[in-house]
């Protein structure tokens, strides 16, 4: 992953949009009502546009993301700053917020803002990660070099108790689901890939180039591997088969 192009990506206005809908409103307030009543500052690392931070009420909010276009429309103080090299001291906020920040770390960049997000000493971490989310699913193809990529840049996925191993010193507190989802056949994706038919977005850029996806082209064998796509979300509907999309946890630092 190269950081130009990562910044590159979240500085693009149009992918902010797709979090002023309901959906997304309603989301945020479930992981404000999860802030304890004793939290005075909070600090909310990969804030985005705001869709959290400017819901929360307490005497001192800051917010903090990667790109500088995001950070325009948060109404609280902000920094702009990366992940893994925070200019943050310890014991400074009751609360650090990540809300589907982690899932966009590579292997290296992870390591280290785990080791961050550690070191900050916080009292209280609320996380919300995509849960057991199928990557492959969305991936895309880039128009250049032809480096195969996520298409909102998703790198990890996490299970059940990812958070035991990687906040040691933190018990949990609260855990919840939201937004639950019919997921993608995985042999229907294999199949789309083995005709290298992959996802396109407008706004999707390469991890490695920075140059844009390859736009599909429609062919027989791609309408009829997307109405394999369609009936297998049908009947999952019907039956009701579906998985929670998010996982909310609630981590408070032991008392030795």
């Amino acid at each position: 992953m190269t950081k130009e192009f990562e910044i590159k990506y979240y500085n693009q206005n149009e992918i902010w949009k797709d979090y002023d809908n309901k959906r997304e409103i309603d989301r945020a307030k479930m992981t404000i009502d999860l802030i304890p009543k004793d939290v005075r500052s909070v600090l909310d690392i990969g804030c985005g546009n705001g869709t959290v931070t400017n819901m929360i009420h307490a005497p001192f909010v800051v917010g903090l993301d990667l790109g500088k276009i995001p950070l325009s429309h948060v109404k609280a103080s902000t920094i702009q700053a990366s992940l893994d090299t925070l200019p943050i001291k310890e014991y400074k906020f009751d609360l650090i917020i990540l809300t589907e920040v982690l899932e966009h770390l590579d292997d290296e960049t992870y390591i280290k803002a785990i080791k961050e997000l550690n070191r900050l000493n916080a009292k209280y971490y609320l996380i919300t990660v995509p849960f057991k989310e199928p990557l492959d699913f969305n991936l895309c193809k880039c128009s250049a070099c032809g480096n195969l990529f996520n298409m909102f840049h998703h790198y990890r996925r996490f299970g059940k108790d990812w958070f035991i191993k990687e906040f040691k010193d933190y018990s949990l507190e609260r855990e919840q689901y939201a937004r639950y989802l019919c997921f993608s056949n995985e042999k229907i994706t294999k199949l789309r890939h083995m005709f290298n038919i992959y996802q396109h977005s407008d706004y999707a850029i390469c991890n490695r180039c920075g140059y844009p996806s390859v736009r599909p082209k429609t062919t027989p064998i791609r309408c009829i591997l997307s109405g394999l796509i369609i009936v297998d979300c049908r009947l999952k509907e019907i039956l009701n088969i579906r998985k929670p999309y998010y996982q909310m946890i609630l981590l408070k630092r032991r008392i030795d």
